[in-house]
């Protein structure tokens, strides 16, 4: 992941545990602590009115070392902080977190949540007293993609750790008692690549969201995550190659919610039928099969009845039939992105009444299909499309302002124009 693709995940991350409406500036500044820049946003929360951002930016300063962190070098508007304080320090040099790393920032102010993002550096070593400050803060730390050999020792002084990102990092030991000191957790990556069979270590983790790459194993024998609360887990694995999965999708002693599956193509479906009626599945709301090669939805689909989102982005599926998605009324988002898909049954969509968000970019339609006019839908995202009148004709029975933004074939302009000026 590139370094700019991670400032935009933090972002997205904080937005989703906060539900900002806006999002940082990630410019300018106050120079501080000598060569990194403090700037400050104010945000609306969703259970805060309103309140202030602080981001102390030292990215990709040729850092060897994290810069001390005094009270008394911030920029006088600056200080006290607000109820986001985070620290980045990502594409640096660093090979160590010393003791007490960031100063007396922790007591700038109660804060809720306290950043620490130290990704893509040579960290092989954490002190065991670098957070110290922080015991009982909400911290969010991404120590993703460094040359750790196993989780830090030093995590044990933070009792409130809400985000772990710790994948890419050469970690073959495993401590059973520290995975269930940080828990319970809101996110949680890491990366099995040095794993040829599941950790069972990892089974102590209490997390809401997990994501795992680049899995060396064929299977998820022994799996036995319960996540937190009553929705359960969200499943994300990636560039895998499992073949079985059964042990996830069969068990019914986990709750899984949502399960993001993309980039593995050898990964056996037939589990997928034969559980399809267990507690996993028919409890799953979101599930997504991407870069696949699956050539037509698969039959197990459609009895999953509490889908709220079904991503199949990136497959080879060439039409859509009457059945494909009957019985998922409460279908919310339908993603079918980059496939083949040339024909969609006028009935395709007849019991997904609540389907608001449809994607087709990437497909082989040259016009909207039938079955999409009478939907209420909200967004409709495809290629362009003939906007020849008669083409355009079952448009005209309907108020069909999810199609405006939808382009032509041939000329620059959008449905929304060429309907206006039809007869």
């Amino acid at each position: 992941m590139s370094d700019q693709s991670r400032v935009f995940v933090w972002t997205m991350l904080l937005s989703t545990l906060c539900h900002p409406i806006q999002t940082f500036l990630l410019s300018g500044g106050d120079v501080c602590f000598g060569i990194c820049n403090c700037v400050e946003e104010q945000l609306a929360y969703n259970y805060i009115d309103e309140t202030e951002v602080k981001l102390v930016r030292c990215e990709e300063r040729d850092l060897r070392s994290i810069p001390n962190f005094a009270i008394q070098n911030l920029p006088t508007a600056f200080y006290p902080g607000g109820n986001n304080f985070t620290v980045d320090l990502h594409s640096n040099y660093i090979q160590s977190v010393p003791d007490k790393a960031f100063g007396d920032l922790p007591k700038l102010s109660n804060v809720d949540f306290f950043g620490i993002i130290l990704t893509n550096n040579s960290i092989s070593s954490v002190s065991d007293s670098a957070f110290l400050g922080l015991e009982n803060t909400k911290v969010i730390l991404d120590l993703s993609f460094n040359n750790l050999t196993t989780i830090p020792q030093a995590l044990r002084i933070l009792r409130n750790i809400e985000v772990l990102e710790i994948e890419e990092n050469p970690i073959m030991t495993l401590d059973a008692s520290m995975i269930q000191h940080i828990s319970p957790l809101y996110q949680f990556s890491f990366s099995l690549t040095l794993y040829n069979s599941w950790p069972v270590e990892l089974n102590n983790l209490h997390v809401k969201y997990v994501r795992y790459n680049d899995y060396s194993g064929n299977s998820f024998q022994n799996f036995d995550i319960h996540g937190i609360g009553q929705r359960g887990i969200e499943l994300n694995i990636g560039g895998t190659d499992i073949v079985d999965l059964s042990d996830v999708i069969c068990n019914n002693q986990i709750n899984v919610s949502k399960l993001w599956l993309w980039g593995n193509s050898n990964l056996d479906m037939r589990p997928f039928e034969r559980c399809s009626q267990g507690t996993v599945m028919q409890n799953i709301l979101e599930l997504e099969l991407s870069s696949f090669n699956l050539e037509r939805i698969r039959n197990f689909v459609h009895t999953l009845n509490k889908l709220e989102l079904l991503n199949f982005v990136v497959n080879n599926i060439t039409e859509l039939n009457a059945n494909d998605f009957r019985g998922l009324t409460k279908l919310k988002v339908l993603i079918l992105d980059y496939n083949r898909i040339t024909t969609i049954h006028i009935h395709a969509f007849d019991t997904n009444t609540k389907l608001r968000k449809l994607y087709l970019t990437g497909n082989m339609l040259t016009h909207i299909p039938d079955s999409v006019v009478n939907l209420n839908i909200e967004l409709l995202i495809m290629n362009a499309i003939d906007c020849t009148c008669s083409s355009l004709q079952n448009l005209k029975q309907v108020n069909a302002t999810f199609a405006d933004s939808i382009p032509c074939l041939g000329n620059m302009q959008f449905v929304k124009y060429a309907l206006a000026a039809c007869p």
